[in-house]
């Protein structure tokens, strides 16, 4: 399973009563299906904002729930909602800016 930098960061280091938006892709030919994953998911308190093609949820979730989320089976990809924003160096979620 793929977790992106943004979503390993997330797990290493929660912020306490904070959610995130994540996009959870399910493995293709995973049984039972979408729709269990999707039930689980709601189990560990996130809620199903919208479900995309190719087996796609989008995820709101605790911060702090993120790492369970991450091992749940079935999961293919899971990463931030700003992983498909195309920002102006086109290089979404990977970007590290410098703060002053």
């Amino acid at each position: 399973m793929y977790v992106s930098p943004a979503v390993r960061s997330i797990v290493d280091d929660p912020l306490e009563g904070e959610s995130v938006t994540l996009l959870v892709e399910v493995e293709d030919g995973y049984e039972p299906g979408v729709d269990a994953v999707a039930e689980r998911i709601e189990d560990l308190g996130g809620s199903i904002e919208d479900r995309r093609r190719f087996g796609t949820l989008v995820v709101s979730i605790s911060q702090s729930d993120v790492e369970q989320l991450c091992d749940l089976d079935g999961l293919a990809i899971v990463e931030t909602d700003n992983a498909v924003t195309i920002d102006p160096d086109g290089a979404g979620e990977d970007v590290e800016y410098d703060v002053e």
